[in-house]
């Protein structure tokens, strides 16, 4: 578990109990990027899919790249 996430719920535990509305508590929505600034709407490269699964056929490879982006937005948090 990463440090931040430790502290994150240590935070929670602790202070979850005020009343106040936390303002770093935000929806996926509040933190999803514009629609221009959003890479995952970026058409997917098959040569750089091909670089990063050079062991699985092009369609394998492009869906593992596919998967891969979809996880990464997931671990930043940014929404869908």
């Amino acid at each position: 578990m990463h440090p931040l996430e430790t502290f994150s719920q240590w935070r929670r535990r602790w202070f979850g109990w005020l009343p106040i509305h936390q303002r770093w508590e935000r929806s996926a929505e509040d933190v999803a990027p514009e629609r221009h600034d959003d890479w995952l709407l970026d058409p997917i490269n098959q040569q750089e899919a091909s670089a990063l699964f050079p062991h699985l056929s092009k369609e394998r490879a492009i869906l593992q790249y596919q998967k891969m982006r979809l996880q990464i937005r997931e671990q930043e948090q940014r929404g869908y």
